[in-house]
Order: C-alpha cells, then sequence, then structure tokens
C-alpha cells in the first residue's frame, strides 16, 4: 500500500492533470532519503494495490495511470532536491545582474544558504561584491531613518578591544581614559558597563558616588564651623568609592591619618591610587570592606590608628566627645540593597552605628566618636521623619543616643509614605530660618531647598486646599484628557478629595479646641468651675468621637495623622527631630552624582545616654528597647491598647506611676484611647521605664528578650523562674 501521506485522488486524466509537484503535497517529510525509500517499492506494488478488490473498468482507468503518477512522483522529488542547490545560486546571480546594472534587487534575502554553494555542482562562482546599499523609501514624513545592522557594531567593538593597547580599550561602548581622576564620570560610565551583550562590570553597579566638586564645597561650607574643631584628627573613611568627597573632606582637614576602606579596588583603586601615591600623603588604602564588622575591628587597632586610645565601658572618658577622629561612610545604593531582614543595607548599618554608641562599641569605644553618613535620597525619611506617620522605632532610639540628627545636604524633597498640612511645614521653615539667622548662616546661591522656594516664592500654595489643586492640576492634566466623561470623572475624584481634605481639617481643628478646655482644667484648682470645664470637656469629647465615627475609614486616618502632625509640632519641644534643626539642608542635584540619583548627607553626633540607661547596661537598656519593640509593631495604635498587649497587668500599673501619659501640657492625654504610642515623648518613654523597674511583677530579662525574638540562655532569668 501507499503511505497515508502519499495518497491522492488520481482515478481520472482531470485529477491527473492537477498534479503539481513540489508544491503542497510531500511537505511532510522532512528529508529527501525518506521521500526515496517510500518512492522505490512503490513502482512495483503499485498496480497490485490498486487493482485489488476493484471493478473491471476501473481497474483498466487505474492500471493505465500508475506510470503517470510514478513520474510525477519522481519528478517531485528531484524538484525538492534541486531547489535546495538552485536557491542560493539563482539568489547571487540575480545580485551579479543588479550589480552589473547598477540597480539594487527589490528584496534581497536576510539569510544565505552556505550549504546550496557548498553542493553546488555548476561550475565556480565569482566573489559576489557586497550588495548596494537599500535606497530609503520615501513617504509622506520624509525619508526614513536608516536602518542599523546590530551585528556590525559588535564587531566592530570586539576587534578595537582586541586591537587596542590596555589603557585605550574600548569596554563594550564606552572608552577607558587614559587619567581616570582627571575625568571620573566618563571612568565610572566605562566601568559600570552597559546593556551590551557579555557585559561584565568591573564593580556593584547599584553603589553610587559624588562626582561633584562643587557639591562637596557647598556641604563643607555649611559644616565649616562645626568641623573646624576636627582638624589634623584621624579620618575613617569606609567606601570612599570615586574618592571626590574624601579627597575635598582631607584637603579641608589635613587630617593626620586618612584610612580608606574599599573592598572593589578594581573599580575604585585607579582613582584612589593617585591619592595614596602622592607626595608626603596621608592616606592608606585597605582593600577591606567597612562594613564587615571583622574587618573593621582589625583596622580598629594600634596599626592603623596609633594615637587613639580605646576605653573600657567603666571609664568615665569613653563618654566624653572625641574630635580626634571622625568617620565618614558612603551607603549610598541604588536601587536599595536588601540585607537579610532589614529593606536597605544602608538602614541596617545605620542601626549597628546608633548600637554602637550606646553599647561603646566598635569605633565608638575611642570615645563619642562623630559620623557623616552619604545614604540613598530616596531612604532619608528612615533616618529623619518629616511626618508623624514615618516614626518609628529606630528614629526614636536615635533621640536618645545621638545629641543631633541632621540632614545637611539632600534633594530637600519629601520622601515619606505621607504629607502633612503645609502650613506645618511653613511655620517649621520660618522656625529654623530665624534660627540660622540668629547664628549667621547663610544658604549659598542656587542652593535653597523647596521650603525656603516656597517662603520666599510669591504664588507659594500657604493652605492644604491650594496645594492640593496645584498637585492635583500637574498630576491630572499631564496628559490631555480629550474625552469629556473622564474629565468629569477627574473633576468628580478632584472635588471628593477636596471635600475631604476640607472635613479632616475641620474634625482637627474641633479636636484643637476640645484639647485647649483640658488645658484648663489642668491648670485650675479643684473648684466648682473647675468640674464644670470637665464635664464640658468630657462631653464635647463624646460628641467629637461620635462624629468621626460617622467618616469613612480613609478620612477617619487622615483625621488621626493630621491631629497626631499639629500636635508634634505644636509642642514646647517638638517632637520630630527635624522640626529641631538648626540649619535648613541644601539641595543637591541628581547630575552631581553617578548614577544620576541624588543621596543625602546625615551629619550624626552621639551623646552620653541618660543616667537611668546607662546604668546598669545593657539590662536596663533592653527594657527601653522591648516597651519601643512592642509599641512600634504598630505605630497609630494607642497607648491603652499598648500597654494591655505589653503584659498582664502592665496597663494598670503603668497608668498609676506615669502621670506624663496624661498631662496635656506635656503632649499626654487624660484618655489614653486618644493617644497613640508614636506621640509618645522621650521624657514619657524614661518614665516608663523608671515604672517598669519598680513593678514587682515585671517579667524577667529572660522573658522579655524572648518576647523580641532574640532570647539567648540566660542563667540569672531561669534562676529567677525557678525559684
Amino acid at each position: 500500500m501507499v503511505p497515508s501521506s502519499l495518497m491522492f485522488r488520481v482515478f481520472t486524466a482531470s485529477r491527473q492533470a492537477h498534479l503539481r509537484p513540489g508544491k503542497s503535497f510531500l511537505r511532510s517529510f522532512h528529508n529527501t532519503a525518506t521521500l526515496r525509500s517510500i518512492v522505490k517499492p512503490a513502482s512495483g506494488d503499485l498496480t497490485a494495490d490498486l487493482t485489488r478488490d476493484k471493478p473491471e473498468e476501473t481497474i483498466l482507468s487505474t492500471v493505465a495511470e500508475p506510470p503517470s503518477i510514478t513520474q510525477a512522483i519522481e519528478e517531485a522529488v528531484d524538484d525538492i532536491l534541486k531547489a535546495a542547490k538552485t536557491r542560493a545560486t539563482k539568489a547571487k546571480k540575480k545580485v551579479l545582474r543588479a550589480a552589473e546594472d547598477g540597480v539594487p534587487p527589490k528584496k534581497p534575502r536576510k539569510k544565505a544558504i552556505p550549504s546550496a554553494v557548498a553542493h553546488s555542482d555548476s561550475t565556480s562562482i565569482p566573489p559576489v561584491p557586497d550588495s548596494p546599499t537599500k535606497p530609503q523609501k520615501q513617504g509622506r514624513r520624509g525619508p526614513g531613518k536608516p536602518k542599523k545592522d546590530p551585528n556590525s557594531i559588535t564587531t566592530e567593538l570586539e576587534k578595537e578591544s582586541k586591537s587596542a593597547p590596555a589603557e585605550r580599550k574600548k569596554f563594550l561602548g564606552h572608552t577607558r581614559p587614559e587619567e581616570p581622576r582627571n575625568d571620573i564620570t566618563e571612568y565610572l560610565r566605562w566601568g559600570y558597563g552597559g546593556n551590551w551583550q557579555g557585559a561584565k562590570p568591573l564593580g556593584d553597579r547599584r553603589r553610587m558616588n559624588i562626582v561633584s566638586e562643587d557639591a562637596c564645597d557647598a556641604v563643607l561650607a555649611r559644616l565649616k564651623p562645626s568641623l573646624e574643631r576636627h582638624m589634623g584628627c584621624d579620618i575613617l573613611d569606609i567606601n570612599p568609592g570615586a574618592g571626590v568627597w574624601s579627597a575635598k573632606l582631607h584637603d579641608f582637614l589635613k587630617p593626620r591619618t586618612h584610612i580608606l576602606l574599599e573592598p572593589d579596588t578594581k573599580m575604585y583603586g585607579p582613582l584612589l591610587d593617585p591619592l595614596v601615591m602622592a607626595p608626603n600623603s596621608t592616606y592608606k588604602l585597605v582593600p577591606k570592606s567597612g562594613l564587615v564588622w571583622g574587618h573593621l575591628e582589625g583596622v580598629l587597632s594600634q596599626e592603623y590608628l596609633p594615637l587613639q586610645t580605646a576605653r573600657k565601658r567603666d571609664d568615665p572618658r569613653v563618654e566624653e566627645r572625641n574630635d580626634t577622629l571622625l568617620v565618614t561612610a558612603n551607603l549610598g545604593y541604588s536601587p536599595k540593597k536588601p540585607y537579610k531582614g532589614f529593606t536597605s543595607l544602608a538602614q541596617m548599618v545605620i542601626y549597628q552605628f546608633m548600637g554602637a554608641v550606646t553599647a561603646h562599641s566598635l569605633f565608638q569605644k575611642y570615645g563619642l566618636v562623630r559620623m557623616l553618613v552619604w545614604i540613598n535620597d530616596e531612604e532619608k525619611h528612615n533616618i529623619l521623619p518629616r511626618t508623624i506617620g514615618d516614626r518609628r522605632k529606630a528614629s526614636v532610639e536615635a533621640g536618645f543616643a545621638c545629641e543631633k540628627v541632621e540632614e545637611v545636604a539632600s534633594s530637600t524633597v519629601h520622601m515619606g509614605h505621607g504629607l502633612r498640612e503645609p502650613e506645618l511645614d511653613l511655620q517649621s521653615g520660618r522656625e529654623v530660618l530665624q534660627r540660622m539667622a540668629n547664628s549667621g548662616i547663610q544658604i549659598p546661591e542656587g542652593r535653597e531647598s523647596i521650603l525656603v522656594q516656597q517662603l520666599n516664592g510669591a504664588d507659594v500654595p500657604n493652605s492644604r486646599i491650594q496645594r492640593f489643586q496645584a498637585v492635583s492640576s500637574k498630576e491630572e492634566t499631564a496628559a490631555a484628557i480629550d474625552d469629556p466623561q473622564k474629565e468629569k470623572m477627574r473633576q468628580n475624584r478632584l472635588k471628593s478629595r477636596l471635600a475631604g481634605e476640607a472635613l479632616s481639617a475641620s474634625v482637627c481643628d474641633t479636636y484643637e479646641d476640645i484639647l485647649k478646655t483640658a488645658k484648663v482644667i489642668h491648670d485650675s484648682p479643684d473648684s466648682e468651675e473647675q468640674r464644670a470645664y470637665h464635664a464640658d470637656f468630657w462631653e464635647r469629647l463624646r460628641h467629637w468621637e461620635m462624629d468621626v465615627s460617622k467618616l469613612s475609614r480613609t478620612n477617619r486616618h487622615h483625621v488621626q495623622a493630621g491631629c497626631d502632625n499639629r500636635l508634634a509640632i505644636r509642642r514646647d519641644q517638638p517632637l520630630l527631630l527635624w522640626d529641631r534643626r538648626e540649619i535648613e539642608p541644601i539641595r543637591l542635584d541628581k547630575h552631581e552624582f553617578f548614577p544620576a540619583r541624588t543621596m543625602c548627607l546625615f551629619d550624626i553626633q552621639p551623646k552620653t545616654l541618660i543616667p537611668i540607661l546607662r546604668d546598669n547596661y545593657p539590662n536596663n537598656y533592653d527594657i527601653l528597647e522591648f516597651l519601643l519593640g512592642s509599641f512600634y509593631t504598630l505605630p497609630s495604635q494607642s497607648v491603652r491598647n499598648g500597654l494591655i498587649g505589653l503584659w498582664p497587668g502592665a496597663y494598670e500599673w503603668i497608668d498609676a506611676e506615669c502621670p506624663s501619659l496624661k498631662d496635656i501640657r506635656k503632649g499626654g492625654h487624660p484618655d489614653l484611647n486618644h493617644l497613640t504610642v508614636r506621640m509618645l515623648s522621650d521624657e514619657m518613654m524614661v518614665e516608663m521605664v523608671d515604672a517598669w523597674l519598680r513593678w514587682p511583677f515585671k517579667p524577667t530579662r529572660y522573658q522579655m528578650l524572648s518576647r523580641m525574638g532574640s532570647a539567648t540562655h540566660d542563667a540569672a532569668g531561669v534562676m529567677e523562674v525557678d525559684d
């Protein structure tokens, strides 16, 4: 039998006439050898197969047709075999003919078939010249753009990289400068590589570097009054990178020793070597990571810092400020580099730097050492929050460990999760400008922050509604909306959001008036008038709660955040470190960094712990960490709920032993259901630690550490439980 793949109807002369070899049939075969093996036996057995169980008339007509069928199949096979051999030959002849006539081919083939040329039985063909470039089609919009061959670029780069000398080697589209120190940006482009196939950057492409000398000069001018006390000190420089900031700081302070802890010497070595090899240089390049504490401890020794003396914890001098040592670090990564449980490596390192201040470990064993730290601008709100919604455990602990955490330079754009009312920002800006004027500090021209520009501008939005309209107009009209229905939806959404803003502000105003009544009650002696104020306060507070409960969940959230932000800045001492700042940060642009992402510089100046936390360290300090860790699992929860979840009986004890929690003059509230844990001041936290130490039913240190997830074997704690 003929295989099913070769069966087709040819029982009449008309059917036979429709056979077209090499067109529609035999397409299911992948090679001609299989086809030959099928065709060979077909000629011998085809007649028998076709005449079996057939009528006589059909047999006669069928028997007469097999030679034609066999011949057609064989011709089709021959055509298939010859097609591969002649396809490339015809194409080349066509190119030759077009080249002789001076006319380019209409549609040149994209890919040649070298196998057809190799197996060609014809005579040798002369070399084919390159096909002329196809003229660009000119349409209605003019001539089209010339198409580039992607392979040609790669080939040229590969050839040039092989033939060029090492110092001028072309690296994936970027040329290595002969003097990297003279063209730092171009060298970093070369070292960071590109998106070409096979790109192998020399170092970590996520690291950020400041490359502008003007920006460094502006920062040093701002820090000059306080930096002068560090003249001739030792500098510990972690991740100097390109070395622009390191060189500027070195030239300003003229240190006796400047240690460069740079692990990526393959990338940044050519930029740092000229500093180290200069005559009378005090630089010391250590090819180790300063973020690995084992490597950092190795540098904190007499070998590298012979003029520094480590103090023991019980030595009073360890609590003194050490101006003979300055630490600077570059922790900028873009995008953020997560590490274990931390969303950012920079946040983890700064958190451990704060821990080193309280424990007097690492370089803080030499005394209280100042730190200048560069980070990604997008992470600054985690270190120094500008709104109460961004206040977290780390920022609260920084207030206990540091005298000053100051934002020296940044993009000056708010990067937090939410904004507060613009009146509060303007109030904070006016106060800091007044403090700067009293100190004689000037803002460099062109480096004014966005807040200062708003204060100096004529048409600056000075209310929440005006600012919201400006922001909404910029966002909503960025893309031209021609659809009337979409425009109507946008207007309705804008009206709804503006109404929500106005409603939240009105509710916050009412709440502030109620708290003024509470202050009168607190300051008044016990009398009939005082009792009348007391009854009026609770009545008005009850009605306010009913009004808030009728709001949507989103508006209730806005009301709570708005009330907290107002009360935080209007205390005698503002709750946020941002509102206590002495200077306004100067503005930096992204083009002053590589990659083009703005960085932020923090000035961190540690201080000694208060006595109750310094005594019996670390036991007493562990109580503070236990309280903060439990409270800030949900920063917006009430103090009452936080104390109830802290430990059985903790709410009843602390409520009676901590009067500042209900002192309205110190930021407290008579009803702890209306005081959130993120509104607790340092004074309130210290008072709670003191009350905790006096609590007879307090948990053991081992139990507290177990709750925090950092439990270790504590023999004393186990003995207390057994007793």
